[in-house]
């Protein structure tokens, strides 16, 4: 960068002006911005002033957890209630190095402690994950969300333990919950049972740096 010329001192030295570097990258700016309309969105969901559930996410996967939300709604309309009760948003995101893929979904159960919904991280699946897995996956989720509210209506004056809606006995009774409404929805018996077979694996003991939202 060629710079002015200017005089100190009357020394006759030539000096010019250092380059200008903003403190941070644009292009991280732009990802900070973007990651703090998203939470925005996500506090003002969690609270439903409008009702409903909010599905935050690109184009392709609003459409698909909409038609997943409304397959639950027209074929297990207890389960949709149950998840319009505890589930504030979707919201598309990945987990941050794991070292398992089994984690489709993430159920942020203990927000419940400070508002009356939840979210729940899931996936940017494509078309290898079909709607009624995804509604699998949601009723999973919720039912995450309804073990924190069982334990927390069972005993309001301690915090919730965290073994009461995570770790290996809330999975099993997470993925009983969700084989069986794989079942309603009409999902092939083999299918289902490869799912309840996915409890082999333990993937909520695999380490990982949470989600990235």
């Amino acid at each position: 960068m060629k710079g002015l010329r200017i005089r100190a001192g009357g020394l006759g030295r030539d000096y010019a002006p250092a380059p200008f570097y903003p403190f941070w990258p644009v292009p991280q700016l732009h990802r900070w911005y973007r990651r703090a309309i998203t939470r925005r969105r996500i506090v003002k969901a969690l609270f439903k002033p409008r009702g409903g559930v909010v599905i935050i996410g690109d184009d392709a996967f609003v459409r698909a957890t909409t038609e997943a939300l409304e397959l639950l709604k027209n074929k297990t309309p207890d389960v949709y209630a149950l998840l319009q009760k505890h589930i504030g948003c979707v919201v598309s995101s990945t987990p941050a190095r794991v070292s398992t893929p089994s984690f489709a979904a993430c159920c942020l159960a203990s927000l419940l402690a400070h508002s009356p919904t939840t979210a729940v991280l899931m996936r940017p699946y494509g078309s290898e994950l079909s709607i009624e897995e995804r509604a699998g996956v949601l009723a999973h989720e919720t039912y995450h969300a309804e073990l924190y509210r069982r334990a927390q209506n069972g005993n309001p004056r301690q915090a919730v333990a965290e073994n009461a809606y995570s770790g290996e006995h809330a999975e099993s009774l997470c993925v009983a919950y969700e084989c069986d409404v794989l079942r309603r929805l009409g999902v092939d018996e083999w299918d289902v049972h490869q799912n309840h077979r996915s409890l082999e694996s333990r993937w909520w003991e695999a380490p990982g740096d949470g989600w990235l939202i």
